[in-house]
């Protein structure tokens, strides 16, 4: 994939971090680094032709998703749910005329280059969405195609895009590379799966 294929990339870190207690799970650490930083780091490193956070400009995280070529935007209405966030990742996608737009979470350490670039791939050659599978559920990341965006902005709630991505193909990734981090234990047993990465 080059510069000119138009995928926008949108990284969703405004999440509440409710599950995870009195502090923010983006802020926390994770191996040498915050936790907000690993995802952010794999889509640096993808020829996306433009790369969004949605989340706070005051963030932790937030200078160095702007030293990572990031264009940090603020959600207003990220207590609203993730679908608020999708909504302004599609919005934008849509006014700046990009093709498709990947969505990834923020909260998802393990992704790897392998794994976009093997989304990217289904996405070229199907020209529809296409998700990321565990266990055959869909799943971010994702690639929506142009078509898509429109429904992305009508999204409303706390499951994201998911209901989109019934009819996504499939690109199948084992554990952990899709665990999301939502509590305290989540990061406890990442840390773990960190360590034996190394």
């Amino acid at each position: 994939m080059n510069k000119n294929s138009g995928i926008m990339l949108a990284l969703l870190a405004a999440g509440q971090s409710r599950r995870f207690g009195d502090r923010d799970k983006l802020s926390a650490v994770l191996g040498d680094r915050m936790l907000g930083l690993h995802a952010a780091e794999v889509g640096a490193a993808m020829p996306f032709a433009h790369k969004l956070v949605i989340g706070s400009p005051a963030h932790d995280c937030a200078a160095q998703w702007r030293d990572l070529g990031y264009q940090v935007i603020a959600n207003q209405d990220a207590a609203l749910g993730q679908a608020s966030s999708v909504r302004l990742a599609a919005a934008h996608a849509i006014n700046s005329g990009a093709s498709a737009l990947c969505i990834m979470l923020a909260d998802m350490p393990f992704i790897t280059r392998d794994h976009i670039s093997r989304l990217i791939a289904a996405f070229e050659q199907s020209g529809g969405t296409v998700a990321s599978a565990r266990h055959g559920q869909a799943m971010p990341p994702a690639i929506f195609a142009v078509d898509a965006l429109r429904s992305l902005t009508a999204l409303e709630g706390d499951a994201g895009a998911r209901s989109l991505l019934a009819d996504a193909r499939l690109v199948a990734a084992a554990d952990p590379m899709l665990m999301d981090i939502d509590t305290g234990q989540d990061l406890a047993q990442a840390r773990i799966i960190y360590d034996q990465l190394k």
